[in-house]
């Protein structure tokens, strides 16, 4: 499943995309007309609070409408109306750019801080925007949080 979040729910679409989804966000003020428009070329679920933009894109494109105030009431929203594996590929895609990544070379994994390094189990790096990645303690809890929500939607 490929998703595009609108821009009220760009916070839920990072988790998506941190459970290992394909997320799209494009930029804020994205007129209603290019969010559907980019959802049916790429062949994308809408994911959007706006009753409006739902209605507009009618039947062309799959859209899935929350009603939620916060992320804690999106995930359970968006697990009403989708089958969500938040343990689908976790910390696969770039964070930024939405890229799949790959395990960092040895020439990569030099540029990670040592004391980090010697923590980390796995150094993956983003082909396109060229960062790194690691396993720190921010993974660690963003994990746990992934495990949560993976356990309450079983």
């Amino acid at each position: 499943m490929k998703f595009l979040c609108d821009e009220m729910l760009k916070r839920l679409g990072q988790w998506l995309r941190a459970a290992g989804y394909d997320v799209l966000m494009l930029p804020d003020g994205t007129s209603d007309r290019e969010l559907i428009q980019k959802a049916l070329e790429e062949h994308r679920v809408l994911v959007t609070r706006d009753r409006e933009m739902a209605a507009l894109a009618n039947t062309r494109v799959k859209v899935t409408t929350l009603d939620c105030a916060d992320l804690r009431d999106c995930v359970r929203a968006l697990g009403r109306q989708l089958s969500i594996d938040w343990l689908h590929a976790p910390f696969s895609r770039c964070m930024n750019c939405n890229t799949p990544l790959v395990d960092a070379s040895d020439e990569q994994r030099r540029h990670v801080p040592r004391d980090a390094l010697l923590r980390a189990t796995e150094v993956r790096y983003c082909p396109m925007c060229k960062q790194l990645f690691w396993d720190g303690s921010h993974v660690a809890r963003m994990r746990e949080r992934l495990e949560d929500w993976a356990s309450k939607s079983e």
